[in-house]
């Protein structure tokens, strides 16, 4: 199997992240991830991680590889859904691996959803 993220497995429409906004969505200590029914056969990620929640811009893009790294390896496993991921919380980078844990389980959530 392939694990590309290709630009098709992404949310680029701004009306897709207004839809999710309007919805509360799956809540954990560093994330709130938005469910929106997509059009596409696919699962698709889009991504809010700002400046507000996290200053630096090293760390923002760190912790976006690691949020699409975990999607990769885990879009075979979900249903069809536009997934809007938002951080609600900086990350220390001591706590990746539980913070990659804390995503897949809310990722995974949806699937029994």
């Amino acid at each position: 199997m392939k694990f590309a993220f290709p630009p098709g497995r992404r949310v680029g429409q701004s009306q897709v992240f207004e839809q999710a906004f309007r919805h509360k969505g799956l809540i954990n200590k560093w994330f709130t991830i938005s469910l929106v029914d997509s059009k596409h056969d696919i699962a698709r990620l889009g991504m809010v991680v700002s400046k507000r929640t996290i200053a630096k811009s090293v760390s923002r893009n760190y912790v976006k590889r690691m949020i699409r790294e975990t999607f990769r390896h885990n879009y075979s496993n979900l249903p069809a859904l536009d997934f809007i991921v938002r951080i609600r919380r900086s990350l220390p980078k001591s706590s990746s691996v539980e913070a990659k844990a804390a995503l897949l389980e809310l990722l995974l959530t949806t699937k029994i959803k």
